[in-house]
């Protein structure tokens, strides 16, 4: 195979409850975490030796310190095959919007050079592979769209869903560190047993979204809490933050309702996209 494109999905967390702190740095958490179609894309071909990554249009790093070069260390690391890697990483994920973007494509590159080089890893030999990138990498390696996830993410249970909907994202063009929001956190108790069951029926989940991590990035960034009035002022049938943000997200079961949702936006210095779950 001379060169391979792949869909580096998005995700929003509908649940995220954080409980207590490990020796390691990572949090334990309960999340519901579901994909979008919203997807950066990735194109991989072999070359002669070593990794070259390429973010046309784009102010990300082309080195090691980004998630997707990273990840072709692993991949040659645990294979142990030579030769060399190209990446070209189109984003279209906002960076640092509590989106996944960086792990999406870190466990893409994982997944499409399994496939490029034939090298026929199992999806439990990916997950292991990609546990040391970071807590969302096992979610978007796993072939899932909707899942509970324990532990620091990495514990995944696919869950059932009764319904599609139309998502909206408003993100208001500035970034927020993951690390930043976690560690101004004061630990949770709560666990919300319906959200983390098997299913989830469309109605009850828009009535229990929740994130913990939502007050502590609201508290520095109030025009999250803007944007969420706007989008329940548009009859969104629920809206929350997703991650640790500030990406905020609207469900709607109306197209119609959705498209006029982002219409309203028009002139605003925000990035609206109008996406749904993926399907793929």
């Amino acid at each position: 195979m001379n060169e391979l494109t792949i869909q580096a999905p998005a995700k929003v967390n509908l649940y995220l409850a954080v409980h207590s702190r490990r020796a390691d740095g990572y949090h334990e958490i309960e999340t519901l975490m579901q994909k979008l179609e919203l997807a950066d894309q990735l194109k991989l071909r072999p070359g002669n030796k070593g990794i070259s990554l390429c973010c046309p249009d784009s102010a990300l790093p082309e080195d090691e310190t980004n998630l997707a070069y990273r990840a072709a260390e692993v991949f040659f690391a645990e294979t142990g095959l030579s030769g060399g890697i190209e990446i070209e990483l189109y984003k279209n994920i906002p960076v640092a919007a509590g989106l996944g973007g960086g792990s999406s494509d870190a466990a893409a590159v994982l997944k499409g050079m399994n496939t490029l080089f034939s090298a026929g890893l199992t999806q439990e030999v990916l997950l292991e592979m990609a546990y040391p990138l970071g807590a969302d990498v096992p979610f978007f390696v796993a072939d899932f769209n909707l899942v509970r996830a324990t532990g620091i993410g990495e514990k995944l249970e696919p869950v059932e869903v009764n319904a599609e909907w139309q998502v909206v994202l408003v993100n208001p063009g500035f970034s927020v560190s993951t690390r930043w929001a976690y560690d101004n956190f004061a630990l949770t108790t709560r666990s919300n047993p319906y959200i983390l069951g098997r299913a989830v029926i469309y109605d009850e989940l828009c009535k229990n979204l929740f994130n913990d991590l939502e007050s502590v990035t609201i508290r520095r960034y109030p025009e999250i809490e803007k944007i969420k009035n706007i989008l329940f002022r548009d009859r969104a049938d629920g809206v929350l933050m997703s991650g640790s943000g500030p990406t905020v997200f609207a469900f709607f079961l109306d197209k119609t309702a959705a498209r006029r949702c982002v219409e309203g936006f028009s002139g605003s210095d925000y990035a609206v996209i109008l996406t749904k779950p993926a399907l793929f």
